[in-house]
């Protein structure tokens, strides 16, 4: 009877530790997908002119971001405030971004760096970069 308490409570103690780490995989796990701390969220878009990227950056004032445009990459640099951080307190979750954080982003196509424009509206940069060469299309004749 003592040696299968004993082998119930290692088992137990087992399971209790996969718990354990599978809660802290599934928190990386969320972190690494949805774009996570130094990574943010973005859309590339390609039309038959044009490749526009959204990139998400709530808290980020225009002046602290920085874009900097090749002819195959995008590279934005968005500085967060670090506010206030009162004295004698003690995060219990702490989430929201701060300092620096740096999004170099491929393109699909050639884009013409001299004409990229680029919009700051609610929390979300707006890049639109026209392409080299524009995408062509024709009608198919079905037989």
């Amino acid at each position: 009877m003592a040696n299968r308490n004993m082998a119930e409570q290692m088992i137990n103690d087992v399971v209790n530790t996969i718990r354990e780490s599978q809660g802290e995989l599934e928190k990386t796990l969320t972190s690494y997908t949805s774009g996570g701390y130094n990574n943010p969220l973005i859309d590339v878009m390609e039309g038959f002119n044009d490749v526009t990227v959204k990139i998400d950056l709530p808290g980020v004032k225009k002046e602290n971001v920085t874009i900097n445009v090749s002819e195959d990459a995008l590279d934005v640099v968005a500085l967060f405030d670090e506010g206030i951080v009162p004295e004698n307190v003690n995060y219990v979750k702490r989430e929201r971004k701060q300092g620096e954080v740096r999004r170099v982003i491929s393109l699909p196509a050639k884009i013409r760096i001299d004409e990229t424009a680029a919009a700051f509206e609610n929390g979300v940069l707006i890049v639109m970069l026209p392409k080299i060469e524009k995408m062509n299309s024709s009608t198919v004749n079905i037989d």
